[in-house]
């Protein structure tokens, strides 16, 4: 663990960078809003080396605002994401709601605004798939598809022992609790997070958490199963009950939007979110 290094910005969306003997990659890069922290934090680690790769989980504002930044300061640096990250990418309304949300995001966290960047810099450079491994030089990223938060999910296990799950198996918030987070597939994100499990790794590196303390590595796959069958039994039963899609997000809003959801993530994305996880329990139950 002690060449992971959490290098994170701000609040929001977590970096950690990894460093080997010949190459250092980050895991996401958290928000734009918080890029000059993040930049300065990684700096101080590789003192006068390069920063090789950016590894992008997924194509979502919170886990690539900063790209276009860490672009500028070390312009031969690769991004590598999911052959749908790079296609999602390329769509004009898509970089139109990332720089949406990103503003909305500086203004929670307390940033006046975000430094203006050139959208051609959010971009895919390389595209990774299920198995690929990238060697660091004595540190190894092996590269895992865990479909389900989106088409474009991506894990990384860090020589076979610890594991940067993607948000397809849910994630934990600072209350403990874990949240599904299944956006475009239910049955998809059961996979990814059985796919996690036979893994068995020895650390867990929660998305937006960080480091699962070591009490709860033993229960934590079985609780982002339990988080979805909960989720999913809840939007079934208020279906069942006539509830139509907007009625059963303002239930859902009340029921799993408390406090501590509200300090982690904007009202907007929490909403897209929850949206996108009733339509596709919805979709899957009709097939």
């Amino acid at each position: 663990m002690d060449r992971i290094i959490d290098v994170t910005g701000g609040k929001g969306g977590n970096a950690f960078l990894l460093v080997g003997a010949e190459k250092a990659a980050l895991i996401d890069c958290g928000m734009a809003y918080c890029a000059s922290n993040l930049i300065k934090n990684s700096k101080q680690v590789l003192r006068n080396r390069p920063l090789d790769y950016i590894c992008i989980s997924h194509s979502h504002y919170d886990h690539i605002g900063a790209i276009p930044y860490l672009k500028a300061q070390w312009p031969n640096s690769q991004v590598l994401g999911a052959e749908y990250a790079k296609q999602t990418l390329n769509k004009p309304n898509a970089l139109k709601l990332i720089r949406s949300l990103s503003f909305e995001a500086a203004q929670i966290y307390g940033a006046d605004s975000i430094v203006d960047y050139d959208d051609a810099m959010m971009k895919v450079d390389r595209i990774i798939c299920d198995s690929d491994v990238l060697e660091l030089g004595g540190l190894s990223i092996r590269v895992l598809e865990t479909r389900g938060h989106t088409k474009c999910s991506l894990s990384f296990l860090i020589d076979n022992d610890t594991l940067f799950p993607s948000e397809s198996t849910g994630y934990m918030s600072k209350s403990g609790k874990i949240y599904p987070a299944f956006l475009t597939s239910c049955s998809e994100a059961v996979d990814s997070i059985h796919k996690c499990q036979k893994l068995n790794p020895q650390f867990i590196i929660s998305p937006h958490y960080g480091l699962v303390n070591e009490r709860d590595t033993g229960s934590y796959w079985e609780n982002c199963l339990l988080a979805v069958k909960e989720t999913k039994e809840f939007i079934l039963r208020l279906a069942s009950q006539g509830y139509d899609e907007e009625h059963i997000l303002t239930e859902y809003e009340k029921v799993f939007r408390d406090e501590q959801s509200k300090l982690e993530q904007p009202a907007q994305a929490f909403q897209i979110n929850a949206r996108s996880m009733i339509k596709t329990v919805l979709r899957e139950e009709a097939l």
